[in-house]
């Protein structure tokens, strides 16, 4: 097999993918639309003629997050069993198409089945609420200030689980979480020691590029240069993902059955 990439055998893949798993790919996204019935039948009875709008995107980022991992960490679950893994490994292709079809169905399928299924749901629900004159439904408003953050956050944690996927055999998604949650508490124990070690008593950080010192004559704030701070802030934001993507391909160059 040619070991350069090739569209066209990346597009086999990926349409050999849904042959593959198209029953469950369809179950699961009836499973989702059921789910979130439920959540917005819910959601429905606890408020009395009066619908705050934000209430049903806190259930969209909270659903997509909790839905979206458990999917991710089986985007290679064929490597969990020696005789699928074994068959998934001959597949004539690179490991870079098999990684590129495994990001395709995790982010880009999965995401828009979601917000297919959460839309589809979320308006038949509002419509059913504005049968009745009486109730009131306030638009959208604080959602906005943090569904960025979210999006670039859910992107790098739907990365960190197919990189689960390949690297743990068994039990992947619970594997990831507890790693992901020790090398969080990690970091956060890490930079409140170096932050006490660095900012006097009487200072305060501002944020991840600034910081304050209160005294006399009053308060200074230090600030690192902009540049500096517009490339972390960058980093920050997109450095995660491909950084998963990256030890994901590499885990599975070198993954064995």
């Amino acid at each position: 097999m040619n070991n350069s990439f090739s569209f066209s055998r990346l597009r086999l893949l990926i349409k050999k993918q849904w042959f593959d798993h198209a029953r469950l790919y369809s179950l699961s996204v009836l499973a989702l639309i059921g789910l979130l019935a439920v959540i917005f039948i819910f959601w429905a009875i606890a408020n009395e003629h009066h619908y705050n709008a934000d209430d049903t995107y806190v259930i969209f980022f909270i659903l997509l997050f909790g839905s979206g991992t458990i999917f991710a960490s089986h985007t290679f679950g064929e490597l969990s069993d020696k005789a699928k893994g074994t068959y998934w490994l001959s597949i004539p292709a690179t490991h870079f198409e098999k990684l590129l079809c495994g990001l395709f169905y995790s982010l880009i399928v999965f995401l828009a089945a979601y917000m297919a299924s959460f839309f589809l749901v979320r308006q038949i629900t509002l419509a059913i609420i504005r049968l009745n004159p009486v109730n009131i439904i306030e638009p959208v408003n604080e959602i906005n200030r943090v569904a960025t953050i979210l999006c670039y956050a859910f992107v790098a944690a739907q990365s960190l689980f197919i990189l689960g996927s390949v690297y743990f055999e068994k039990y992947a998604f619970v594997k990831t979480t507890l790693s992901a949650l020790f090398i969080l508490l990690f970091f956060m124990l890490t930079t409140t020691i170096v932050v006490k070690n660095i900012i006097p008593d009487n200072g305060e950080m501002e944020s991840i590029t600034s910081f304050s010192i209160y005294g006399e004559p009053g308060m200074k704030i230090y600030r690192l240069a902009p540049w500096i701070e517009d490339g972390i802030i960058v980093l920050a934001k997109y450095i995660w993902a491909p950084v998963f993507w990256v030890a994901a391909y590499f885990r599975l160059k070198e993954k064995e059955i």
